[in-house]
């Protein structure tokens, strides 16, 4: 589709042939690409509190949480070799001891790769009463998460002006083609002998 084309499709000008309707569908997509480009700064606000969130959770979980070496007790059930040969990066939960922070040890679920042996060591993490809980959120998960956001919403955006365009080119398209018809029966009833 050459530029000139879609220029005229968008902008019909003073053409004599330019149906209002064809007026209707050209202010329709500036209109869409205009608010398609006003939404970038407004997906990347919300990135950017999302980020801001995801930082402030990084901060207090990091705060909160320490890690702690586990020695597994039993093996992990075998890692699953995928069909292009690449070895699965499954977890599994498996019973594992690790040493406190005052000394006493502690038994329980730690998780380790599929394929892990008993002996080896793997990481667990503790909050400030010593139960086991998630790793922390780590900077670079809450970039991940804000660049996400940000063109998540630009795209359901997007995506919800491209639907609002195409329901209004058929509704635009039932009212040209209902003009094409009314023209057609006056020429015909025109052309007909008295």
């Amino acid at each position: 589709m050459s530029f000139v084309f879609l220029w005229r499709r968008i902008h019909p000008g003073r053409n004599p042939l330019a149906r209002i309707t064809d007026r209707i569908e050209a202010a329709i997509i500036v209109g869409g690409v205009l608010a398609a480009l006003l939404g970038v700064p407004l997906a990347a606000a919300a990135g950017s509190e999302a980020y801001a969130t995801m930082m402030a959770r990084s901060a207090f979980e990091t705060a909160t949480r320490h890690s702690a070496d586990a020695v597994l007790l039993e093996d992990a059930p075998p890692a699953r070799i995928g069909v292009d040969g690449t070895p699965s990066t499954e977890t599994a939960r498996v019973p594992a001891r690790w040493e406190l922070s005052d000394g006493a040890v502690r038994e329980g679920l730690a998780t380790a790769d599929l394929g892990a042996a008993a002996g080896d060591r793997v990481t667990v993490w503790l909050d400030e009463s010593d139960a086991v809980v998630a790793a922390p959120v780590m900077p670079v998960d809450a970039a991940g998460t804000g660049v996400g956001v940000g063109v998540g919403v630009w795209l359901i955006a997007v995506t919800l002006l491209a639907a609002g365009y195409l329901v209004a080119l058929r509704l635009l398209n039932r009212v040209r083609m209902a003009a094409w018809d009314r023209e057609w029966e006056r020429l015909g009833s025109d052309s007909t002998p008295s």
